[in-house]
């Protein structure tokens, strides 16, 4: 007989494309025998997103308990009859009041509580065929192992929110070399304090993708700290943000970073929608967060932190394809024609 305590198994996969993680995603919950829990910033009304409602519509007539929260701003296209569409077939669908300051920006999905998927990845089809911006990239992970169950729990307090019922905030995970976390806009600054953390444990190299770039100027600070310690920091950032307001925002922070000694470069001709760091070569945080005072302070997001070979070695192969095509930044770039108060304005909102 074997006496050995089992050991926790949690299996790690960063997917770095939009197709991979679409197939990925769909091949799971093709598969799925039990149930299925969606939560999406963005579910939008378009083909993808029809492709995603019909597969969870077939396997709710399937019987299985199929649940799906979505934000009431970010997911307003998703339209009336596809909400009814959903309902009628029997999948539980929940919406995040439109006019709350917080969002439900977490992007995740969990399979027969076995797998879990989490990333910064919305169902749309801008990831699929672009837009005027260009390519989309993102990069999602793909767990198994009891950290799904973790998952699981806050997607359920999640839903209890929706209905209006208080209920304690459940416990972020942590065990051997993965932490998964994230944010309530009532209890901490959970976003916040993982930045810091990222930001002090890095010793040679830190590297930050972000489709918009509105830090607080705290976080500027932490990032000239960095430099002055020894720290390469390197931030890689869209050329044109999807907002033209926050173009104007990027740019000033932009000019900010590069004066504090961090290498930026410009991600031409795509839409780099990532939330990725890497840490001194060998740990990675990936997830829903920007890295902006909304996602830091205000929105409910999920993001986690790994020293998992594979997705390091995954999440590195990402950045230098992202490299390849990415340049230093021009004077246009750095170019603002907003001013500094409204600048700061804006970001409080968006």
């Amino acid at each position: 007989m074997n006496n050995h305590p089992k050991r926790n198994f949690c299996a790690q996969q960063l997917l770095v494309s939009p197709s991979a993680i679409f197939s990925s995603l769909i091949a799971d919950i093709q598969r799925a025998r039990e149930t299925i829990d969606m939560e999406y910033y963005i579910f939008a009304n378009d083909r993808t997103g029809r492709l995603f409602a019909d597969i969870l519509r077939r396997k709710a007539r399937q019987g299985l308990r199929v649940r799906l929260i979505v934000d009431g701003y970010g997911s307003f296209s998703l339209g009336r009859d596809t909400r009814h569409a959903l309902e009628n077939d029997g999948v539980e669908l929940q919406s995040h009041a439109l006019m709350r300051h917080s969002r439900y920006h977490r992007k995740m999905a969990i399979i027969d509580g076995r797998i879990a998927h989490i990333g910064g990845i919305n169902i749309a089809d801008r990831y699929v065929v672009g837009n005027a911006l260009g390519k989309w990239y993102d990069v999602q992970l793909r767990l198994m192992g009891d950290v799904v169950g973790a998952i699981s729990r806050l997607f359920d307090y999640d839903s209890y929110v929706c209905e209006g019922i208080d209920c304690e905030v459940p416990m972020p995970y942590y065990r051997a070399g993965l932490e998964v976390v994230w944010s309530e806009s009532r209890a901490g600054h959970a976003m916040a304090e993982l930045l810091d953390d990222v930001v002090r444990s890095a010793t040679q190299s830190l590297l930050f993708t972000t489709p918009y770039f509105m830090p607080p100027r705290r976080v500027i600070a932490l990032l000239r700290a960095a430099v002055q310690r020894g720290v390469g920091v390197t931030l890689l950032i869209p050329e044109r943000c999807d907002v033209w307001m926050l173009d104007h925002v990027m740019h000033r922070r932009l000019s900010e970073a590069l004066e504090c000694g961090v290498d930026v470069r410009i991600c031409r001709g795509a839409f780099l929608h990532s939330k990725l760091a890497l840490i001194d070569k060998e740990r990675v945080v990936v997830g829903s967060a920007n890295l902006d005072a909304r996602s830091l302070y205000h929105n409910r997001e999920i993001m986690a932190s790994t020293t998992n070979r594979e997705v390091v070695a995954s999440a590195r192969s990402f950045i230098d394809s992202m490299l390849a095509i990415s340049t230093e930044p021009t004077q246009k770039d750095r170019r603002s024609l907003i001013p500094s108060l409204l600048c700061r304005c804006i970001e409080g909102w968006l």
